[in-house]
């Protein structure tokens, strides 16, 4: 429920972000990620929500995760390690990490941030065709806003 509410949050957060830059409409989730862009049923196993391009090529996610489950440093590098993948951009402090590169012809993208007074890590992750990186830009750097903005969201106190 916790992550529910979290991801309700962020999906709100992304919406309002864009009304400041006077870009989209601030109705939902909906007024960041492209109208043409479907929510996957969610898996059972996970809170995670991902979305899907309507080709297929792109997706988006977004999942929140206990801390208790590794220790912090350990977590981080998890995020920044992936088989496969050429890191170009790599930013990290104690509570969080940003890392983006290539993977083969494709564009990844993916920030882990502590939240929730050091209790659960929130992510968000993209995935795209390297050919669209002009078109993808301010879409992950508004939905990476709202993720670092939120960190009390979907907490218990």
């Amino acid at each position: 429920m916790k992550q529910a509410l979290f991801f309700a949050a962020i999906l709100v957060v992304m919406a309002t972000s864009a009304q400041a830059t006077g870009m989209y409409e601030p109705q939902d989730y909906r007024s960041i990620v492209p109208t043409d862009w479907r929510l996957l049923p969610p898996d059972p196993g996970s809170h995670e929500r991902r979305f899907v391009s309507p080709l297929g090529d792109a997706w988006l996610s977004l999942y929140a995760e206990p801390v208790d489950r590794e220790p912090i440093p350990a977590h981080i590098e998890r995020v920044r390690n992936a088989p496969g993948e050429m890191i170009t951009y790599e930013r990290r402090e104690p509570n969080w990490i940003v890392v983006s590169g290539y993977k083969g012809n494709r564009i990844f993208y993916r920030r882990a941030t502590l939240a929730c007074e050091n209790r659960q890590w929130h992510h968000i992750a993209f995935e795209y065709p390297a050919t669209q990186k002009l078109a993808f830009d301010r879409f992950v750097t508004r939905a990476s806003y709202a993720l670092k903005t939120y960190a009390h969201v979907g907490c218990s106190h």
